[in-house]
């Protein structure tokens, strides 16, 4: 393997790097980071994120390197428009996810030999209900990778094409751009996690507004990114 090729890899690794901090895969993971109360979960949804942005653009690449075929523009077109209507989505489900929970809940109590129930409204127990979402949280985020590959595709494997001599070395360049990606959306995502964390643990008061916020910003994100693919 000459030098031209490993520094192509090379090249593909620092691309899969910064590709991860696009505005759309921050606003993105952002909506998924907001819901976590822990580091390591952060950092998990980012894995989950790139592992599922990797898939795709492993299977999709596959087929362009094979096939010899080009992503149609209204193709590539119309899966950014959808990864934008999924980021207004999320932000949706954020805003949603931002009502404080509450639970209807009967103590019974017995004195004077007499039984008496009382009907309280308080807030869940939110240690049950994140451990209930971690499972959903991580499916979620590979989702959200998946989609998000379909739709950088086009522009990768155009790249791939015009600097891999050959099918092998144009799948290696994937995977590493892969690699890349996890890495790059595993530090991100621990990152943004982080002040939602901070706010959960010492500032709970600001923990709802700021979730607010964050998904307020993703739909109005999303709505604009729709608007200037569609104009």
């Amino acid at each position: 393997m000459d030098d031209l090729i490993l520094s192509s890899l090379f090249l593909g690794f620092l691309l899969g790097l910064s590709h991860a901090l696009d505005a759309d895969h921050v606003v993105a993971v952002g909506t998924l980071a907001a819901e976590t109360e822990s580091l390591k979960r952060s950092s998990l949804l980012g894995i989950c994120w790139g592992i599922g942005h990797t898939l795709t653009l492993t299977v999709i690449g596959s087929l362009v390197l094979s096939l010899k075929w080009q992503i149609p523009e209204i193709v590539a077109t119309s899966m950014e428009v959808l990864v934008a209507g999924m980021i207004v989505g999320l932000g949706a489900l954020l805003l949603w996810r931002a009502r404080r929970p509450l639970t209807l809940h009967a103590h019974t109590h017995s004195h004077d030999d007499s039984t008496h129930t009382h009907v309280h409204v308080h807030v869940q127990n939110q240690e049950v209900h994140s451990h209930h979402h971690v499972r959903n949280s991580l499916q979620k985020a590979f989702g959200v990778g998946l989609v998000h590959g379909i739709a950088g595709s086009a522009a990768l494997t155009l790249t791939v094409m015009a600097t891999m001599p050959s099918i092998v070395l144009g799948l290696m360049y994937i995977v590493v751009f892969g690699t890349g990606t996890i890495l790059g959306m595993f530090v991100m995502s621990t990152f943004i996690s982080m002040p939602f964390i901070f706010l959960a643990q010492r500032a709970i008061h600001w923990h709802m507004p700021i979730k607010v916020c964050a998904g307020v910003f993703a739909m109005g994100f999303g709505s604009v990114l729709a608007w200037s693919l569609l104009t």
